[in-house]
């Protein structure tokens, strides 16, 4: 793959490059086997006109992914960089719809779909969690101590029940004050992941609609952190994006 990027988006690893055509799994699974970094996912940069972007994302075991918001970060600089577009606010059409991004600097900034949720709590062994989506399934766990939980044997523990035929998505996350929510997460198709997107979407949505934080309030992943608040009725993300190595 010609011209393609290692790019992170708050601890979330991408190969970004441009798109060429429809690749196989298998073809995904070389390239993230071939990579000089750990990624989460590949993703595919489609230039459509001076506003708009098409991207195509992949997770790293080679399977779709309905919405990765730090993969479309990432791809909002890329191809700001690579001029394929005219200005710094403009769309990326994904599998969930129209996503407004605006890019300054290392700072990239979207607009995203508001998650649903479901108001009945779930239990599974020890703990009660949430369902929650956007485009991709979550189940969001409080717990005392994010750090020093074992997530993945949680995460073993959640599919055991059969809850969620498709996967999901499982979140554990400790509310640190009305601004701040401490989180880890270990996303289906991928394993535990240094920040998720969709997961701080998740979170911030259904504890501020609970009147558990305030607006503009920070996820705080081990990648890094996300601010995200509303504004005008419209749910924003933003957070840092850097390259890590350039073809």
């Amino acid at each position: 793959m010609a011209n393609f990027a290692y790019m992170s988006g708050t601890g979330n690893d991408f190969i970004v490059g441009k798109y060429d055509g429809e690749v196989s799994e298998i073809q995904i699974i070389a390239l993230v086997s071939d990579a000089e970094y750990e990624v989460d996912g590949v993703i595919f940069v489609e230039p459509l006109d001076n506003n708009s972007i098409k991207m195509h994302y992949y997770n790293n075991d080679g399977s779709d992914a309905e919405l990765c918001v730090n993969g479309v970060r990432c791809v909002a600089k890329y191809a700001l960089d690579n001029n394929y577009l005219d200005a710094s606010k403009f769309i990326i059409k994904a599998p969930v719809g129209d996503l407004e991004v605006n890019v300054d600097e290392d700072i990239v900034e979207v607009s995203t779909p508001i998650p649903t949720f479901e108001d009945e709590k779930i239990k599974v062994n020890n703990f009660e969690g949430v369902k929650s989506a956007v485009g991709n399934p979550h189940f969001m766990i409080e717990v005392e101590d994010v750090d020093g939980l074992d997530l993945e044997k949680l995460n073993t523990e959640v599919l055991n029940k059969n809850i969620f035929p498709d996967g999901v998505n499982v979140e554990i996350y400790q509310i640190i004050s009305k601004n701040y929510i401490k989180a880890r997460v270990y996303e289906r198709g991928v394993g535990e992941t240094d920040a998720c997107g969709s997961g701080a979407l998740c979170l911030f949505n259904y504890l501020s609609k609970t009147d558990q934080i305030e607006n503009n309030s920070y996820v705080m992943y081990p990648g890094g952190d996300l601010n995200l608040r509303f504004e005008n009725e419209k749910l924003y993300l933003s957070g840092e994006v850097i390259y890590l190595w350039i073809n």
